[in-house]
């Protein structure tokens, strides 16, 4: 889950980027842009710590594909650093989504196994 942990954390950065970066250097990157991404980031880092929706974090790999090349298309020719800040954290979301929940421990089938074969 330490992956869901940092996805968390840069959620929260996401929420405080509009009062880093403001001013003249946001040019065009509304702020309307942090702090709904900075909320769906959180969302699905903590729908992912329950055993139904373990799978939000794929949720989380597509908002990340979306907050690197939106910025580039929208904010081009020259991109602001609130929008490099937006892509950055969006390319270090797309190296944590791919992460699974439970990549400490063994998967699913090896831990039944191992249970199974310990009570017999």
């Amino acid at each position: 889950m330490w992956a869901r942990v940092a996805e968390f954390m840069l959620g929260c950065w996401m929420l405080c980027s509009p009062f880093i970066f403001r001013g003249v250097h946001r040019a065009d990157a509304p702020t309307l842009w942090d702090f709904s991404a900075g909320l769906l980031i959180i969302t699905f880092a903590l729908l992912s710590f329950w055993e139904r929706t373990r799978f939000a974090h794929i949720g989380t790999l597509l908002l990340s594909i979306v907050m690197v090349l939106g910025p580039r298309i929208a904010l081009a020719p020259h991109v602001p650093p609130a929008g490099e800040n937006f892509m950055m954290v969006g390319l270090l979301l797309l190296m944590f989504a791919m992460v699974p929940s439970q990549a400490s421990q063994p998967p699913r089938a090896w831990r039944t196994a191992l249970h199974k074969r310990e009570h017999t």
